[in-house]
């Protein structure tokens, strides 16, 4: 086979299966890089790190979360990722065409569903369950009754001032 550079690659790929969009295999790129740099397994003069299943989809998820914020389940679900085993398909076809290496023991099965997308990408930004109980143990809102007596009581009020 000859060495393609990895937009040809990505072409070659998308030509038989077109699941997932030029920008997922680009992103799982630059999670590939994120992992290495937040493990700190870029030595200069060092070997090319390695990085397993598991840890390459923390970093992936930590830089979704970083780029794309409460979007990051729209903007990845639009590139066609929408699992952890996703992203151990576009790695495992990088690797089949030499744009990525892989140990004797990596597998797909490493990219196993560790967390829902619903998890990684949707719980950072939802309200936490302790917050919400001592917010309404602070504020009540009024029931109709006081509700119509506070009204009463205003438009009285503003009669007397006439």
């Amino acid at each position: 086979m000859a060495h393609l550079n990895f937009d040809q690659a990505i072409i070659k790929i998308r030509s038989t299966d077109n699941r997932f969009t030029p920008s997922a295999y680009h992103f799982i790129r630059q999670s590939l890089d994120h992992s290495i740099q937040r493990l700190g397994r870029n030595a200069p003069g060092k070997k090319p790190a390695h990085v397993s299943g598991k840890e390459l989809l923390e970093g992936f998820r930590d830089l979704a979360l970083k780029e794309f914020g409460p979007m990051a389940k729209t903007v990845l679900g639009e590139w066609g990722i929408f699992r952890c085993s996703h992203v151990g398909e576009i790695v495992f076809q990088l690797v089949q065409h030499g744009i990525l290496g892989k140990s004797e023991t990596d597998q797909p099965d490493d990219f196993q569903e560790i967390w829902t997308f619903s998890e990684a990408f949707e719980s950072p930004f939802q309200p936490k369950p302790q917050l919400l109980k001592k917010r309404s143990a602070t504020w009540r809102s009024p029931t109709p009754k006081q509700a119509s007596s506070r009204r009463r009581a205003k438009t009285k009020n503003n009669l007397g001032k006439l």
